[in-house]
């Protein structure tokens, strides 16, 4: 299947002709002669970037090991889809397609799974994803024109994520900026989907110089950031360990937030003070009190 293919543009390159299935609108190999889509292969790599924020945030402060797994597939995708529009290839669709898939069924798992314990809330969830992944790969790899199957399964799994979150957002219980955290994700991914990803589809040779496809890999990398964040304090909130939304600063801008866990130090100093307020807060009703008692005595 020749799909989103404009057999008109001639560029040809380091990597050879064309073997994907899939022609995004950029021109090939406008800015160099060793990268078939410029802005589209350097847009992708913000979400290695951040998945590997991701997998040192989850080595220092003890997350839960399944966020290696997501941050780390998280990592996949983002470097093979700067292997897809850096060579147009079709291995590179493999290593950009297939993580798509794994890494939204990862973040899928999360966000279902994030009040077990010791068992799993739905005891046949992880075999279930794992045979789906599985046989997709199998009839993936099968059918070279598979992409537009690859599209609505992705899609599907998508819906049901945000599905999902939906219903957190609406539980009482949950905090405000995981709320805001919920919509920003979202927004950023569905939005970027709807505003970028479609319209060039549909009206590339009106809008090829905005390179929109950019965009959505720009917006795209902020909402599974902020999702793969949402679902770390969530989860970590539920294991009792106390988290808290900090931020890394550039020149005192606040950028790049991550889950804080209190180390025990911290935890000590924190008792600390409480138990100094406390005594702060007692000596004040007293003394309050015999100003009443001096008073009434009057």
């Amino acid at each position: 299947m020749e799909f989103f293919h404009r057999p008109e543009d001639p560029g040809v390159g380091y990597w050879g002709p064309r073997s994907s299935a899939v022609d995004w609108c950029e021109n090939n190999y406008t800015w160099t002669f060793y990268i078939a889509e410029f802005f589209n292969t350097i847009t992708s790599l913000p979400a290695a970037f951040l998945s590997f924020y991701g997998l040192y945030l989850t080595y220092k402060y003890g997350y839960d090991k399944r966020f290696f797994v997501v941050n780390f597939l998280v990592g996949l995708v983002g470097i093979g889809s700067a292997a897809f529009h850096g060579t147009l290839l079709y291995t590179g669709q493999i290593m950009d397609e297939l993580p798509m898939i794994y890494a939204s069924l990862s973040i899928l798992y999360a966000v279902l799974e994030m009040e077990s314990d010791k068992r799993p809330v739905y005891k046949y969830l992880a075999p279930a994803l794992l045979a789906y992944s599985v046989v997709f790969t199998a009839v993936y790899l099968y059918l070279p024109s598979f992409f537009i199957f690859f599209l609505i399964g992705y899609i599907i799994g998508i819906l049901v994520l945000v599905y999902r979150c939906s219903l957190i957002y609406r539980n009482p219980a949950t905090l405000t900026h995981q709320k805001v955290f919920i919509v920003l994700s979202v927004g950023f991914y569905i939005g970027g989907w709807l505003f970028f990803w479609i319209p060039e589809i549909l009206f590339c040779d009106q809008i090829q110089a905005f390179n929109f496809h950019a965009w959505w890999h720009v917006t795209s990398s902020v909402g599974a950031f902020v999702m793969v964040l949402f679902t770390v304090f969530q989860r970590e909130l539920h294991r009792g360990r106390k988290p808290q939304l900090n931020y890394n600063c550039i020149l005192g801008v606040p950028v790049l937030p991550y889950v804080h866990i209190p180390s025990p130090k911290e935890k000590e100093e924190q008792a600390g003070n409480n138990s100094n307020e406390m005594v702060i807060g007692e000596v004040a009703n007293s003394v309050s009190a015999r100003k009443k008692k001096m008073s009434n005595f009057r």
